[in-house]
């Protein structure tokens, strides 16, 4: 099956976080987890370039998920849910559809830290399940 591509982020995410610069250090440590999970994925039988929901969460104080939320059709997000963390403080967990070959993770997980900072919150990774072609 070919893959097609496709387009992540609109213009507004492009907009809002463009700007917005990340840790290289932070980035090396998120690509590593990135690859093993990719690494993962394919040992289960994945097809890459399935289009399928991705959840990515960020883990802060609740006034920034909130924002966040407020934001997230603008990034290119559906809010799954909020979740109260036992040190108390709040997550969201954030769906994008997308593909999951490794350009696109990339691109997902840069844009991740970035509103990480934006959004002052700690950025808790991605997951999404093995889809078959």
């Amino acid at each position: 099956m070919a893959c097609l591509k496709v387009i992540l982020f609109g213009v507004v995410m492009a907009t809002i976080l463009d700007t917005i610069g990340v840790d290289e250090a932070r980035l090396k440590a998120e690509r590593a987890a990135d690859a093993d999970v990719l690494f993962s994925l394919q040992r289960n039988g994945d097809c890459a370039c399935a289009v399928r929901s991705i959840d990515l969460r960020f883990v802060g104080p609740e006034s920034a998920t909130l924002e966040l939320s407020e934001r997230s059709p603008d990034l290119g997000f559906a809010v799954i849910q909020f979740v109260q963390m036992p040190d108390g403080e709040t997550a969201i967990d954030l769906s994008v559809q997308s593909d999951a070959l490794p350009s696109s993770i990339d691109r997902l997980t840069v844009n991740a830290l970035k509103i990480e900072t934006r959004f002052n919150l700690r950025y808790d990774g991605w997951g999404t399940v093995s889809t078959k072609c």
